[in-house]
């Protein structure tokens, strides 16, 4: 197992973790999609950083829950404006984005 897989793995784990203390946070049923989404994701591209084929998938799937996370948290800091109890959520939502951003760019690294 290279430190590619363990890194995805790891980071997958995060993603799960964060986002089910997201989801007991603000009781969306589109961050628990998210979160389920995006921690698949990370499962999927650290099968493929293992298997050494499509590597192509092993950056495009964590690409894709930066994408995820990273809009979301955009909208979520653009409400906490307004509302500043979704500030803490908007932070998580950010750190989320960061790591799975860190797996993407480590991956494309790695090619």
């Amino acid at each position: 197992m290279n430190p590619l897989t363990i890194l995805l793995l790891s980071v997958s784990l995060a993603v799960l973790l964060l986002g089910g203390y997201l989801w007991r946070l603000t009781s969306s049923r589109s961050i628990f999609l998210n979160t389920l989404f995006g921690s698949t994701c990370m499962l999927l591209a650290a099968y493929h950083a293992a298997s050494h084929q499509k590597m192509e998938w092993a950056i495009m799937l964590p690409f894709f829950t930066t994408m995820l996370f990273g809009g979301r948290a955009m909208g979520t800091w653009w409400r906490s404006r307004k509302e500043a109890d979704l500030r803490f959520p908007a932070q998580l939502m950010t750190g989320v984005a960061a790591l799975s951003l860190t797996a993407t760019i480590s991956a494309y690294m790695s090619l």
